[in-house]
C-alpha cells in the first residue's frame, strides 16, 4: 500500500506544482493567519470556491507537503492508515515544516491524526467542504488551538478585481463597464473558474453532482438519492422564500418532517444552500421559521429554470451572501423580520439591532415602494433601530418617511463599499 500512496502523492504534487506555478488570485483581506505559530488553520467553504488557492497563497514561500483526500484512490482510507500516508509524504517531499490536508473531512476520525501532528509541532493547514469543520463541536475534537475561517465564492469587488474594473472611478466608461460586470455577476456568480472563463452551466452541473453524490449520499449513506436530488433542485428554485419541513415531506413523500429537516441540514452543511432564521423575541419561533438562499447565483441560473427572471429575489440572494460572509468576521447576527410586515434583513450586534435592510429591484412601482418603506418605518420603531437601508439598482440619497430617515443605496455601491453612511 505504501508504494500506492507514494504514487498518489507524487501525482498530487505534480498537479499542485502546475497550480502553484500559475497566477494565484488574491482574495479580499478577510484572512489574517499568523505567519508562524502552532495554530491549526482551517478553511471551510463550498467546493471549488478557492480554499486550496487561499492556502497556497499562505504557503507559497514555505516548505510544505500536500495530501488531497478528495482523490478517489483515498476515499476508503481509514484513520489508522493515515500514518502510512504521512510516511509517503516524507518520501515524496523530504523534510517539510507545514502539512496541507485538503478535504480532510472525508476521513472519519481525522481529528485524532491532526491532534498528534500538532503535538509534534507540525504546522497544519486544513480545508473542508463541510461546515461541521467550523461548528462548535470542533473544539471538542481538536485539543490544540485552531483558527478558522469560512470562504465564499468571489464577492462582487473580487469579481471586479479579476475583470480589472475600478470599483470607485466615476467616469462614464468605467461606470458602464461596472454595470455590465454586475449583469454578468448576477447570472454567472463568483466561482473562480467560471469568472476566469469556464462554461457556467456545465461547471455548475458537475459541481452540483459532486456535492450531492460525494459530500452527502456517500458520506451519510443515504438510500433515497432521487428524493435528495429533487429536493435540492426544488430548494434552489425557491431561493428567497420561507421553507416548510412539513411541505417538503409531502412533496417528496418522505417518512417524516425529521427526514426533510435532515436533508436540508445536509445541503446546508455542504454550503449548497444557507437558511436564515426569523427574528422573534420568542426563541422557539426564531428556530421554527427559516428563509432559504443559495450560496452562489450560478446554481440558480444553471439549475433553476426561469428563476433568473425573478430579479428582486436574485438581488436579495446576493445581498444575503454578502452579509453572511461579513457576519463570520464581525460577529453580527442575521435575521429576517415577518410579522404583519416584512423586512428582508435585520442585523443585530451585542443584542442591539444595528441595521434594517430592504432589497428592491424596481422603485417605479409606487405600491411596492410604499410597502417596503412602511415596513422599514414600522419595524424600526418596534426594534429601536435608526439605520435603515433600501438597497436598489438606480437610486441614492435620503428620504424621511413619517419622521424616520431612510437611506437609498445602489446595490453596486453597497457591494463595493462605495457610499457614505453605515454599512
Amino acid at each position: 500500500m505504501k508504494s500506492l500512496y507514494n504514487q498518489i502523492l507524487s501525482d498530487q504534487r505534480e498537479e499542485l506544482d502546475c497550480l502553484n506555478s500559475g497566477k494565484l488570485i488574491p482574495r479580499e483581506a478577510l484572512i489574517d493567519f499568523p505567519a508562524t505559530s502552532n495554530l491549526i488553520r482551517i478553511i471551510s467553504g463550498v467546493r471549488r470556491c478557492g480554499k486550496s488557492t487561499l492556502a497556497l497563497l499562505h504557503l507559497r514561500e514555505r516548505s510544505f507537503a500536500y495530501i488531497n483526500f478528495d482523490d478517489e484512490r483515498l476515499l476508503h482510507l481509514r484513520a489508522d492508515q493515515l500514518n502510512d500516508v504521512l510516511e509517503s509524504a516524507y518520501n515524496v517531499y523530504g523534510k517539510f515544516d507545514c502539512l496541507f490536508l485538503d478535504e480532510i473531512q472525508n476521513i472519519e476520525g481525522w481529528h485524532l491524526f491532526v491532534n498528534r501532528l500538532q503535538r509534534q509541532e507540525i504546522e497544519i493547514y486544513i480545508t473542508g467542504s463541510n461546515s461541521k469543520l467550523l461548528s462548535r463541536e470542533l473544539a471538542t475534537h481538536l485539543t490544540g488551538r485552531f483558527i478558522q475561517i469560512e470562504l465564499f465564492p468571489f464577492s462582487f469587488i473580487e469579481f471586479l478585481r479579476v475583470k480589472q474594473i475600478d470599483p470607485v472611478l466615476k467616469t462614464t466608461q468605467n461606470l458602464g463597464a461596472l454595470n455590465s460586470a454586475f449583469e454578468e455577476f448576477i447570472v454567472n456568480g463568483g466561482f473562480p473558474e467560471i469568472v476566469l472563463g469556464a462554461d457556467s452551466k456545465r461547471y455548475v452541473s458537475d459541481l452540483f453532482h459532486a456535492i450531492i453524490n460525494r459530500d452527502i449520499l456517500y458520506r451519510y449513506e443515504l438510500r433515497n438519492s432521487k428524493a435528495l436530488r429533487e429536493m435540492a433542485l426544488y430548494l434552489i428554485s425557491q431561493f428567497g422564500r420561507e421553507i416548510s419541513y412539513n411541505r417538503l415531506k409531502n412533496i417528496f413523500q418522505l417518512g417524516s418532517d425529521h427526514t426533510a429537516r435532515n436533508y436540508v441540514d445536509y445541503l446546508e452543511e455542504t454550503y449548497l444552500i444557507s437558511t436564515l432564521s426569523k427574528f422573534s423575541f420568542k426563541k422557539q419561533e426564531s428556530v421554527r421559521y427559516r428563509k432559504l438562499y443559495v450560496i452562489d447565483q450560478a446554481f440558480i441560473a444553471a439549475l433553476s429554470h426561469g428563476a433568473t427572471s425573478d430579479r428582486g429575489h436574485l438581488l436579495e440572494n446576493i445581498v444575503y451572501i454578502h452579509l453572511l460572509s461579513q457576519s463570520h468576521y464581525t460577529g453580527r447576527e442575521l435575521y429576517y423580520y415577518k410579522n404583519g410586515v416584512e423586512v428582508d434583513f435585520l442585523v443585530r450586534e451585542n443584542r442591539q439591532v444595528t441595521s434594517l435592510i430592504q432589497v428592491c429591484s424596481d422603485l417605479r412601482n409606487e405600491q411596492t415602494l410604499k410597502r417596503e418603506l412602511r415596513a422599514l418605518v414600522q419595524v424600526s420603531g418596534l426594534v429601536q433601530c435608526k439605520n435603515l437601508l433600501l438597497i436598489n439598482e438606480t437610486r441614492t440619497g435620503l428620504e424621511t418617511v413619517d419622521g424616520v430617515e431612510i437611506q437609498y443605496i445602489k446595490i453596486t455601491d453597497w457591494l463595493t463599499g462605495n457610499f457614505s453612511g453605515s454599512k
